[in-house]
Formats: structure tokens, sequence, C-alpha cells
């Protein structure tokens, strides 16, 4: 009896150990990630022309002016923004964005990209950006997960598509 008491007391003991263990590694295989690195070069001639339709894009946010942000755009666009829930599929609402957006003084750095060739006149530029805005007069960090997809439009590139959005996990602050 007493035997069997022990060998119950062991089994949770055990359960409680093996769980315990589990919960431990579960939170440090969930831990948010932040991408802190700066992007590598591109590894060839097509991909550093795509690189550079990020920093066009990113040279133009620091001119303040929402036009020729949206004139990066095919008209035929759809803009995915991060600090707004409103989808925008219009040159005008794609402005619109950019009149709110450029107010918080936004510098893009990307810190991870995936660059994908689709064809000659298309190409999915992919990865992680963070952006330093202003907020109530102060400095702030933006991580993101972003998507742009280019094609040509009378021989000039044009974001087609362009998906960006926060990430979802919290990082606890230092």
């Amino acid at each position: 009896m007493i035997l069997n008491y022990l060998e119950h007391i062991m089994k949770k003991v055990l359960i409680a150990l093996a769980l315990a263990a589990s919960t431990t590694f579960a939170v440090a295989d969930i831990a948010p990630k932040f991408y802190t690195g700066v992007v590598t070069a591109p590894v060839n001639a097509q991909e550093a022309e795509i690189a550079a339709l990020f920093d066009k894009w990113n040279a133009t946010l620091a001119t303040g002016n929402p036009a020729k942000v949206a004139s990066l755009y095919a008209s035929d666009a759809v803009l995915e923004p991060t600090v707004s829930n409103e989808v925008r599929t219009t040159p005008a609402a794609i402005e619109d964005y950019f009149v709110k957006f450029l107010k918080m003084k936004p510098v893009g750095t990307i810190n991870m990209r995936q660059i994908r060739m689709l064809g000659n006149d298309s190409a999915l530029d992919t990865g992680v950006y963070t952006f330093r805005v202003t907020v109530d007069g102060k400095p702030r960090d933006v991580q993101a997960r972003y998507t742009y997809v280019y094609k040509k439009v009378g021989g000039e590139w044009k974001i087609l598509n362009h998906h960006s959005s926060a990430m979802p996990e919290v990082i606890a602050a230092k």
C-alpha cells in the first residue's frame, strides 16, 4: 500500500516536472522576434534595382509631400497600410493615407528582406522594416512586416501592392 502511494506521488511529481519543462520550452519558442540586423547587399543587379525602389520610396517620404509618395504607386495599386484600418485602392485614397502618415516624419530601415523577380516586368520585395516615427513629439520605433509587389508601367517601376503590418507580438521593454 505504501509502495502504491509512493508510486502515485512520484507520478505526480514527474508529471509536474514535465509540465514545467514543456511550459518553459513553449515560452522560449513563442518569445517575440525583434529584427535588429540591417539587410545585406543585394546579390545581383536585378535585386539591386528592386532594393533601390524602397530607397526611392523612403527618400520620397522625407520630402513630406504625399502627392509625390502616391505617384510611386500604380494607378490600380492597393495599399494595406500599417497605421490605418482602411485598405486604399485609388490614387486619391493612397495620397490621403500619406497626408496623415507623413506628419509622423517616418524614416524606414530594412532589417531583413527577400527579393524575387516575377518575370522581367514584376518583382516582389518582402521582409521586415523598422520605422522611426515621431508621436506626440517623441521618437518611437515601429517594426513591421512588409510586402511590395512592383510592376513596370510605361517602362517605370511602380508599386502595385504594398502591405505593411506591425508585429503582432509585443516586445518587453528592457
